[in-house]
């Protein structure tokens, strides 16, 4: 039988379901692996063309083509999966470990690659230039260091995070051009793939809460229960638009 838990979300429904029992062997010391889907609760919305004029972009794809003008701040599929949604579980006094590399974001034919990522606090992101043109990352954080640097054609740079922070990276060569880096102090976290699916591994029995933020749709919360034997339900996390203010 279904069962369904209503969240507290900020300013937007968030309702997380068990969908569909999934039987696993005994937790080990690692733990299991949480499997889910976030979507958008509504019709599908439109998707909204950037605003990339001709001489904007002028040098930007050297093979001809045009520059990707789907603005990517709100990707909904067929099935109302909701991509670019960060999932993070609260596991108590979970230590999270910094990466040895740095996580890679591009700028290539005049966008950011890819337009969300999840850093580990502490840990580096390595901005790259693909173009032949000209770009700057300009960063405004509340709770990290800002910067602007300019990149030159093939250039790189790396940058290190040193505390949990959502940071909008924007060019402003390119003003269309916009990325998130979000920085985590939770070791149990993913990034929805395009149908909205995620899976977070390596997370011990316990019941935890659950965290989900997209950068339209804000934030949200729950429960997952894993039980002792290493059982546990898929979720299925739901993320509504804010409402107008009348």
């Amino acid at each position: 039988m279904k069962t369904a838990l209503v969240l507290v979300p900020s300013a937007l429904l968030v309702v997380l379901a068990a969908v569909s029992a999934q039987d696993a062997a005994p937790a080990p010391a690692k733990g299991v692996k949480v499997t889910g889907r976030v979507l958008y609760d509504g019709p599908k919305p439109e998707v909204k063309p950037l605003s990339v004029t001709t001489d904007q972009a002028k040098g930007c794809c050297a093979d001809g083509s045009n520059v990707d003008a789907v603005d990517p701040s709100l990707l909904v599929d067929a099935t109302n999966g909701l991509k670019n949604a960060v999932v993070e579980i609260d596991v108590k006094d979970a230590k999270i470990a910094i990466p040895k590399e740095p996580i890679v974001v591009d700028q290539r034919k005049c966008v950011f690659d890819p337009h969300v990522v999840i850093v580990p606090a502490g840990g580096a992101v390595r901005f790259l230039n693909s173009d032949g043109v000209a770009h700057n990352v300009r960063a405004q954080s509340l709770k990290n260091d800002s910067f602007n640097k300019t990149m030159a054609p093939g250039g790189k740079d790396e940058v290190v995070f040193a505390n949990a922070d959502k940071i909008k990276i924007n060019c402003d060569y390119h003003p269309w051009m916009s990325n998130w880096v979000y920085v985590t102090d939770k070791p149990f976290h993913a990034l929805t793939s395009a149908d909205g699916s995620f899976g977070v591994e390596g997370v011990p029995a316990g019941t935890w809460k659950v965290k989900v933020w997209h950068e339209t749709l804000g934030r949200g919360e729950g429960e997952v229960t894993i039980s002792a034997d290493g059982k546990v339900s898929a979720l299925e996390l739901k993320l509504a638009p804010k409402k107008k203010k009348a």
